[in-house]
């Protein structure tokens, strides 16, 4: 099989699929297909059109801002990192209704994420476990009444916002040991209104015509022995040589098309694998393979773009944080009888020049969840009070327009990205990573490989590894094929995950 020109077959055109395909035309394959499911390309790096300019449905952040993160270097090569604009100032109100000093509000604020982002290594604990503990420690030790009802406070706040980093319902859900093996590539950037642009630079000199559009897969058979005539334009004695080639791997469309591959590189999300995994693939997945998908866990986010004739909030402000004065860090979790306790994080769109007055808000797990079911009346009355609540004036105005994304909801992704639940090692998403062997057709080796941000241990749940997870397969299939052409876009990184 390795004499003749492979036919590669990648699923799914987000930033897994395509950075795969991308590398894979740099190494010299010349036979790949993307199938994407969706009329649209780029999965979960998305937008839409809402008020005067494009915003981020999807990932909005750079998780590591550093030569180290090829989105950073991709981003930052297009020019597009030039209009990162400064993020304004950090606002915090209590439902009190009063603001709160900010200094105060920082220095706790700190102090809880030095406790959250530690990295635990096979503790078996959970998150909230840790927090809870480490942060009563820090409030015990505070004299002043006032205070530790101020710090404890600012802490439950910490621990809410980690939720919508995680997408989460409940921090003693969520593995200590979650981030063990993690590459750290420094600060977060937030690039709202140019993520999306990340497409466009992955879609560069890829052929138009090898990426098909509204190819929803409903089978993968693999380890077979699939047949297709040669093309009746072939010469005469090509064909003679080759009478019926051969294939292990057979993609089967719902619009019942049929597509035969050497190769094919699954890259759809991890909500997708649990909800079609089991009835996907012919023969069925490993065992090992069936529980890694059930075990991980795919979260969820919810984003709230509100946007308004004039803003409410100073021209100064990047972030708004709501406090709850009773909250404490001992059980962090969400609620939907009490869903507007889980809107406590508001982003400003800036620049104002671009994107007029647009506030988003966030909100994580099964909030997120309940949120994709209510109307947008619904939203901005219930958004509207919360907010009058924690300003203190009733001037507050109901958003001219509202958009909340629906992630958990969408057939083809089905949540936003991996999380490890207690008492599940990272070391799973490798198992998830390893490529499927056959029995029956032994010497077709790399028939089935895997892709996607759930897929690498060291950096799930951000942009770069999804990116990185589909050089990795790309280079997988390189090596197999003895190919020695170093690619155009290698980056440092790819030898390290």
């Amino acid at each position: 099989m390795a004499l003749r020109n492979p036919c590669i077959v990648v699923i799914g055109a987000g930033v897994a699929g395509l950075s795969t395909a991308k590398k894979l035309k740099e190494y010299g394959f010349n036979d790949v297909t993307v199938l994407e499911a969706s009329d649209k390309v780029g999965g979960r790096v998305a937008s839409a059109t809402f008020g005067k300019a494009c915003v981020d449905t999807g990932a909005q952040y750079i998780h590591g801002a550093s030569e180290k993160n090829p989105v950073y270097c991709l981003l930052k090569k297009s020019g597009l990192l030039n209009q990162v604009p400064d993020m304004g100032t950090e606002a915090f109100y209590s439902n009190k209704g009063q603001k709160v000093d900010a200094n105060f509000a920082r220095r706790a604020y700190e102090a809880g994420e030095g406790i959250i982002q530690h990295r635990g290594s096979n503790t078996g604990k959970s998150l909230g476990e840790h927090y809870a503990e480490k942060t009563q420690g820090v409030i015990d030790s505070l004299q002043d009444k006032d205070q530790k009802t101020r710090m404890q406070s600012v802490f439950a706040l910490v621990g809410k916002d980690m939720l919508i980093d995680v997408g989460a319902s409940d921090l003693h859900r969520i593995s200590l040991d979650s981030w063990q093996y993690y590459i750290n590539m420094g600060d977060s950037l937030n690039v709202a209104g140019l993520m999306f642009q990340l497409v466009d630079i992955l879609l560069e000199d890829f052929p138009k015509d090898c990426l098909l559009l509204k190819r929803e897969v409903s089978k993968i058979k693999w380890d077979g022995t699939f047949s297709v005539a040669p093309s009746p334009t072939a010469h005469t004695e090509a064909a003679s040589d080759e009478k019926v080639r051969q294939y292990p791997v057979c993609i089967v469309c719902e619009n019942g098309e049929e597509i035969l591959a050497d190769h094919v590189i699954v890259t759809i999300s991890l909500g997708c694998l649990k909800a079609q995994a089991s009835s996907l693939f012919i023969p069925c997945l490993p065992c090992k393979k069936m529980e890694v998908i059930d075990k991980l866990c795919f979260g969820s986010i919810a984003k709230i773009f509100l946007e308004y004739e004039e803003a409410f909030w100073e021209n100064e402000v990047g972030t708004i944080s709501l406090i709850y004065e009773d909250d404490t860090p001992a059980s962090v979790s969400t609620n939907k009888m009490q869903w507007l306790k889980s809107l406590q994080f508001f982003s400003v769109l800036r620049p104002k020049e671009r994107f007029g007055n647009i506030l988003i808000g966030w909100c994580p797990g099964d909030i997120a969840d309940l949120i994709e079911t209510m109307t947008d009346d619904e939203l901005s009355t219930a958004i509207t009070d919360h907010l009058k609540m924690f300003f203190g004036h009733s001037n507050i105005p109901q958003p001219k327009s509202i958009l909340s994304t629906k992630w958990r909801s969408n057939k083809f992704v089905k949540g936003t990205y991996a999380f490890l639940p207690v008492g599940v090692d990272g070391q799973v998403m490798d198992t998830l990573a390893q490529p499927l062997v056959g029995c029956r057709c032994p010497g077709e080796d790399l028939q089935v490989l895997f892709a996607g941000e759930a897929t690498m241990k060291t950096l799930y749940g951000t942009v770069q590894g999804a990116l990185l997870s589909g050089h990795r397969e790309a280079d997988r299939l390189a090596a197999h094929y003895k190919k020695t052409a170093a690619p155009t876009s290698t980056t440092s990184l790819d030898k390290q995950v």
